[in-house]
């Protein structure tokens, strides 16, 4: 298996899908991640009663999208992990598996 030498923080990517990402600022006592995308540029988590996707940015910051519903945040995770592993593909590597792609949604 060849792993991504690149550092786990996000850069724009032309080919992810559009999402809004804003800074994350804890909402509640405990931060739960519930599953991590390949090389941990991606984390599903939830807080306070709401799911949401995480990622590191450069200078060892989070930020987050699609905070809501279990539904909503799940397809949103499950949008970037697909992209993110296309992009793996594109460049001739194999991405690690992902046990929440594939799955009925």
């Amino acid at each position: 298996m060849v792993r991504d030498r690149r550092p786990p923080t996000a850069e724009p990517d032309p080919q992810e899908p559009v999402f809004e990402w804003v800074p994350y600022t804890p909402v509640g006592s405990a931060l739960r991640v519930t599953h991590t995308s390949c090389c941990g540029l991606l984390e599903f988590a939830s807080e306070g009663g709401a799911f949401f996707v995480l990622r590191r940015i450069c200078g060892g910051r989070d930020e987050e999208t699609g905070r809501g519903h279990y539904r909503q945040a799940f397809d949103i995770y499950v949008a970037l992990a697909e992209a993110h592993q296309a992009e793996h593909q594109r460049r001739g590597e194999a991405p690690e598996p992902d046990s929440f792609l594939g799955q009925t949604r």
